[in-house]
């Protein structure tokens, strides 16, 4: 018998058992995280006082028949579930978040179910205390009239005024149930016509002032993100630097006045053996890996201190799709998937348009876009304003403006990079470019693997994302030097010539350093070739080196300078000089073998 072929007790070939039992080793690493999430009690829920059927159909059957008594009808029995949201519209509570309804299908409903109940307040419609003692001195006087009869002639004065107050008894006996009846009649009219369109209407319009919200009122705890099986809260066990970030489960809570909700329950034993296998086949990069995972940590929270976006470079096949596919599924209502044209080309909005696709961000951890075309620009203006952290004023169509303060982080992701025309710092600071690098060989690519992974490990994969937000509080995003090295090589591709002004020149705008435009031209083909960057021919340097006068580059003391252009004698560039290592003309090479080879003699004719 062969090695290969021996068998275990068990009865199964030694080799097959080898793989089994490292296999279930895999299992097991990826199963759970080596070290447990730091996860804390829940704090107790709160005592909410609730009203009895009863108690709700009193309340409402004192309430007027007006428009006004409508919308009290409905707070009363559904104002917990209600909210208005000013130039948003209803929200209702559906347990865990208060979604947006905007279809009407929620909060016009429990307006169709008030005015339909308006109909059971009839039956509470009883007397007062007062009224109900007048039907019951009517009820004695109406016996003893029978008894007395018909007044007579000759009854006495005091037997007469006996008679008459006996009468007024039963009078305001009858009022009483006549006004009663009417009560009764009138309700069920009431009730009719508050059914009507027009009273939902009115309803909903005068109910809105009394359970209203601002955009800002929602989502305001930056360190709680909604789930499935309740609303995780980020807290730090002390103050200062020895404090310890950890994580909790509470009960979900409308009172929270949280909107969003992920697509994953909590559990810090969830594993995704798949999902990992897949991430170190496509990001073979232990760094990089560690760096994604908090940066999609930092997504699950409303913290946007880090004023950054990544983009995903790389060609086909390499996974980036699916990984965000995948963070978007995941965080449910907390992603907002955007077109590109949103960040990047040349369209230009006018300050009172209206911004459709920025009114949807309110409340949103992530923000994904992918796809630019070759040669599409970044909306560098747009880029900074949307993470900095600042207010944004934004409407939709067809309606007021209204301030969104950022919550949301961006990836952007595609085959190629967006121009920055920007060159500023204050533009590149924000980018982190992330290559994909691995391409998948077509006939080894899954298309299911997305729904697998999701079907099988959504939950997993959501507990890796938690372990990443706490590595980030505890810790900081801390960019891997690769990611920052390309992301430099990308400034220098997007601006070769601001490029070249940064790294073989000094910018020192005094005026006792003087360059010609030839001498600067001449400092970019060393640099250029040096480097690999773009040629560019002298005349395009030549005209678009004004537009760097505009800018502050950092000189060799340390400050910011500018460099001017003068003419006098020719156009010259004062305050700048080229480093020693790229002045003087760039060295073309020798002259290749063949005619015009030193060697060679002159021709005699041609």
């Amino acid at each position: 018998m062969k090695d290969k072929d021996k068998k275990t007790n068990g009865g199964v070939p030694e080799d097959v058992a080898r793989m089994m039992a490292t296999a279930a080793q895999q299992r097991r690493m990826y199963s759970a995280n080596p070290d447990p999430l730091p996860v804390a009690e829940p704090e107790p829920a709160e005592d909410v006082l609730v009203l009895s059927d009863e108690e709700i159909l009193e309340e409402c059957s004192e309430q007027p028949e007006t428009d006004i008594g409508n919308a009290n009808r409905l707070l009363i029995r559904f104002g917990e579930m209600i909210r208005h949201v000013t130039h948003v519209g209803w929200h209702g509570y559906d347990g865990k978040r208060w979604l947006e309804d905007a279809s009407g299908s929620v909060v016009r409903r429990l307006a169709h179910r008030t005015a339909e109940f308006i109909d059971d307040e009839a039956v509470r419609l009883d007397c007062s205390e007062e009224e109900q003692a007048k039907i019951a001195a009517g009820k004695i006087a109406r016996e003893e009239l029978k008894k007395l009869g018909k007044a007579a002639k000759d009854w006495d004065a005091a037997k007469l005024a006996e008679y008459e107050r006996l009468q007024k008894d039963v009078e305001k006996m009858d009022k009483v149930e006549k006004d009663r009846s009417g009560r009764i009649s009138s309700r069920h009219a009431h009730a009719k016509q508050a059914a009507g369109t027009s009273k939902i209407n009115n309803m909903l319009q005068e109910a809105a002032p009394y359970c209203s919200l601002e955009v800002l009122d929602l989502n305001k705890d930056l360190l709680a993100l909604n789930c499935e099986n309740g609303t995780l809260r980020f807290f730090c066990s002390e103050v200062g630097d020895t404090g310890k970030w950890q994580i909790r489960v509470d009960p979900h809570r409308s009172a929270d006045l949280i909107s969003k909700l992920c697509e994953a329950r909590f559990s810090q034993d969830a594993g995704a053996p798949m999902f990992h296998q897949f991430l170190q086949r496509v990001m073979p990069n232990v760094d990089y890996r560690a760096f994604l995972q908090r940066y999609l940590g930092y997504c699950l929270l409303g913290l946007t201190g880090e004023q950054c976006l990544l983009f995903f470079y790389g060609a086909g096949r390499n996974g980036k799709s699916t990984f965000v596919d995948i963070m978007v599924e995941i965080l449910g209502d907390y992603a907002v998937s955007m077109s590109i044209d949103s960040f990047a080309g040349d369209s230009k909005r006018g300050g009172a348009e209206a911004t459709p696709d920025l009114a949807r961000l309110p409340g949103a951890r992530l923000v994904a876009a992918s796809e630019p075309e070759m040669g599409v620009h970044l909306k560098d203006a747009l880029i900074k304003t949307l993470t900095g952290g600042e207010p944004i004023a934004v409407r939709r169509l067809h309606q007021d403006f209204f301030e969104l303060i950022p919550q949301f982080k961006i990836i952007l992701s595609g085959n190629h990079k967006p121009i920055i025309k920007d060159d500023s710092d204050g533009i590149w600071r924000r980018v982190h470019l992330v290559p994909w690098e691995i391409q998948i060989p077509e006939d080894e690519v899954d298309k299911t693997l997305k729904e697998k992974l999701l079907a099988t490990e959504r939950d997993g994969i959501f507990a890796w994302m938690v372990k990443g937000a706490l590595e980030y509080l505890q810790f900081g995003l801390r960019v891997p030097d690769g990611v920052r090295a390309a992301t430099a090589e990308y400034r220098e591709e997007s601006d070769p010539i601001g490029a070249f002004l940064r790294n073989a020149c000094h910018v020192t705008g005094a005026d006792s350093d003087r360059e010609s435009p030839e001498n600067l031209y001449n400092g970019y083909v060393r640099y250029a070739k040096r480097e690999g960057l773009a040629d560019i021919r002298q005349a395009t340097f030549t005209r678009r080196l004004p537009d760097q006068t505009r800018k502050s580059w950092k000189g060799p003391d340390g400050f910011m300078h500018q460099f001017q252009r003068i003419r006098s004698n020719g156009t010259a560039y004062i305050g700048i000089r080229v480093r020693e290592e790229f002045a003087g003309k760039p060295d073309i090479g020798s002259p290749p073998e063949g005619r015009f080879s030193d060697d060679e003699p002159f021709p005699e004719s041609f």
